[in-house]
């Protein structure tokens, strides 16, 4: 699919759920693939290290970055996204393979699409893919929660995220974080067309919709 046509997709998803920012793409690129995509233009490594909850933020306001071991300010996050091993306890959820480096901002072709939601935007994406299992521990929640875990089992999880995202990635208290698979993103269209009305009923009568369907 190709670029023009993954962004109709996030426009028709955006003004379907009313949401305020852009999604934002993270490609994992592992060890032994070819290419590095800060060659491209613009695509470019951050000029100061900073936190991956940070970098997320700045795709939210559409800069696309490269982030590699050296770029980060986060411990947590290098071995969440698989920059590095832990030496002595086991760290979960992380990536297991060894990351080169990781492609945030552009969706098409991603791992993992982020949405950066309300409680009731939550809902109606429960709603849509059937449910969403939440499993968070209000620590390593951007990267572990929101991008190791989804990339790693292919699932979508919600993340309550945690004060680091908060103080230094500038998340506000109602926001809660989804990581979403690519595939199930792109089947989201169809699943909207289902439930044309969701996004207005569920402000009215959520009982009546239940009941139709």
């Amino acid at each position: 699919m190709g670029k023009k046509a993954v962004e109709e997709i996030e426009e028709r998803i955006r003004s379907y759920l009313g949401m305020n920012y852009r999604l934002v793409g993270v490609k994992i690129l592992e060890e032994n693939v070819d290419g590095d995509p800060s060659t491209s233009s613009g695509h470019s490594h951050p000029a100061a290290p900073m936190t991956f909850c940070r970098a997320v933020r700045e795709a939210l306001e559409g800069k696309e970055l490269v982030i590699g071991m050296d770029d980060l300010d986060c411990p947590s996050a290098e071995l969440c996204l698989g920059f590095r091993e832990p030496m002595f306890v086991e760290v979960e959820p992380r990536i297991k393979s060894k990351t080169k480096a990781v492609h945030i901002g552009p969706l098409e072709g991603t791992d993992v699409v982020l949405f950066v939601l309300n409680p009731e935007q939550v809902m109606v994406m429960s709603i849509l893919l059937g449910g969403i299992k939440a499993e968070f521990k209000g620590e390593m929640a951007i990267c572990g929660e929101a991008v190791a875990k989804v990339y790693s089992e292919g699932k979508p999880n919600i993340s309550f995220l945690c004060s680091g995202a908060r103080e230094l990635g500038g998340f506000e208290a109602h926001e809660v974080v989804l990581g979403l698979p690519y595939a199930q993103f792109l089947e989201l269209p169809s699943k909207m067309t289902k439930f044309a009305s969701l996004s207005r009923s569920v402000r009215g009568s959520m009982s009546q919709l239940l009941r139709r369907f």
